[in-house]
């Protein structure tokens, strides 16, 4: 067996491994139960559903059914004791039944990617993009898109009519007053405590790591996945605590050709206390090889193609959303997603400067910068700009950017290789040659 149908066999496995150590939703798939990811419908799952009867009267002698038929007209469907068997008597346990039914459920999401890489190219870089191109993919762009549409849509399907939907800024006293009314609306709903989940977003964490009368109550606790992984966190009045980066922590999710990012009304979450027998969330990788050069059968192309096609998706039953409660911020999540952080420095003439380095949120966004003197429309295309070099520039990192004099600033983005705007900066002064 090649080291491509390895690739092929065991990425299922792998990628079990990477929602544990990288997914932030992990936790909620040990409430799963009584799923069949692998119904032959493509891109369906099926879930159990069980219904039983409830208790009835037991009836220890023929005399005490008899005292009691008569006013409960309770004849029917009794079990009886050996030699209690006379007609019309029967004693001792009601006869009832359990049914096991299937309900089919679409997954909402049907995600893939083909990557090709140059052979020469990848000799030159001694197989380093092929060898870890499985992995780093699955970390940096499957598991946070998996994550941030599972909470987006466990937010969206709270309801502030219902009640387990607030929008809200928390100071830092008022965050466990936050907790216990979550706690004690979720408790009025019958949401046993020790199926309850905490996510925060990392300034909820940093309150809840500075609010002194809070932090007497955090514990440890050891958890194991699905998958069989051990791992612990932190907990408070029993809860795990689980820390989510905003970039995956906001409601109105919207994915696109490139990933993921917030709609324009997306708001960032604050916290949502979860049941795990609540949701149900499910992935499931269809499809994934890799073929060789000699494999890959597109004409002109000599290289390596890697495909991958994964579905992915939360069931929230009906009568299961007072499971979920939510805390949305008055914060927009474009402030805070597909954010473009910029880095310059003085360039080798005067007035000149050149860029450094950039970063992303979320991490590892592809795509060349473009500059330009008002802000650009995050999701727009490139070409509604205007004319390259007259409309907008593109900043090369480590090339000098001739100025005229006078202090600049600009706007930045990212464009991806379709031409769409995939993350935006707010005004930055550029670093200058004196």
């Amino acid at each position: 067996m090649n080291s491509f149908e390895l690739i092929t066999k065991y990425l299922p496995a792998a990628l079990d491994k990477y929602f544990f150590e990288d997914g932030k939703s992990t936790i909620l798939e040990q409430g799963t139960k009584f799923v069949d990811v692998n119904f032959n419908e493509t891109g369906y799952v099926k879930i159990a559903s069980m219904l039983m009867d409830g208790l009835s009267n037991y009836y220890s002698t023929q005399s005490d059914f008899a005292a009691n038929a008569a006013n409960s007209g309770e004849f029917p469907n009794y079990a009886a004791y050996a030699g209690n068997i006379n007609e019309g008597a029967r004693d001792g346990f009601a006869i009832g039944g359990a049914t096991l039914t299937w309900e089919i459920f679409r997954l909402q999401y049907k995600r893939g990617r083909q990557f090709r890489i140059d052979y020469i190219e990848d000799e030159e870089s001694a197989g380093v993009v092929i060898g870890n191109i499985v992995e780093e993919f699955s970390r940096v762009k499957v598991v946070p898109e998996v994550d941030a549409t599972r909470f987006s849509i466990i937010a969206d399907t709270a309801s502030v009519s219902l009640g387990n939907l607030t929008t809200e800024t928390i100071s830092a006293n008022q965050i466990i007053g936050k907790f216990n009314g979550a706690f004690e609306w979720l408790a009025e709903h019958e949401v046993p405590e020790e199926e309850q989940v905490i996510f925060v977003n990392p300034a909820v964490m940093t309150l809840i790591r500075n609010t002194t009368e809070l932090t007497k109550f955090l514990t440890q606790g050891d958890y194991r996945s699905a998958a069989g992984l051990n791992f612990t966190v932190e907990k408070y009045g029993g809860r795990p605590i689980i820390v989510v980066p905003t970039n995956r922590f906001f409601n109105n999710i919207l994915v696109t050709d490139n990933g993921y990012r917030p709609n324009s009304g997306s708001k960032v979450i604050n916290f949502m206390v979860v049941s795990k027998k609540a949701v149900v969330p499910i992935r499931k990788l269809e499809y994934s090889k890799v073929y060789n050069p000699e494999q890959s059968g597109v004409a002109g192309f000599y290289g390596y193609i890697f495909n991958y096609l994964i579905y992915h998706g939360v069931v929230i039953p009906q009568n299961k959303v007072v499971g979920c409660y939510v805390s949305l911020a008055e914060t927009n999540a474009t402030t805070k997603v597909a954010t473009l952080s910029i880095d310059t420095v003085a360039g080798a003439t005067q007035y000149a400067w050149k860029l450094r380095n950039y970063y992303t949120n979320p991490a590892a966004l592809r795509g060349y910068i473009a500059y330009k003197d008002s802000a650009f429309t995050l999701g727009g295309d490139i070409s509604s700009v205007g004319t390259l070099g007259t409309d907008y520039k593109i900043a090369t990192p480590g090339v000098d950017i001739a100025e005229a004099a006078g202090s600049k600033s600009y706007y930045f983005a990212v464009v991806d290789a379709m031409g769409k705007i995939i993350a935006v900066s707010g005004s930055v002064a550029v670093t200058q040659h004196a």
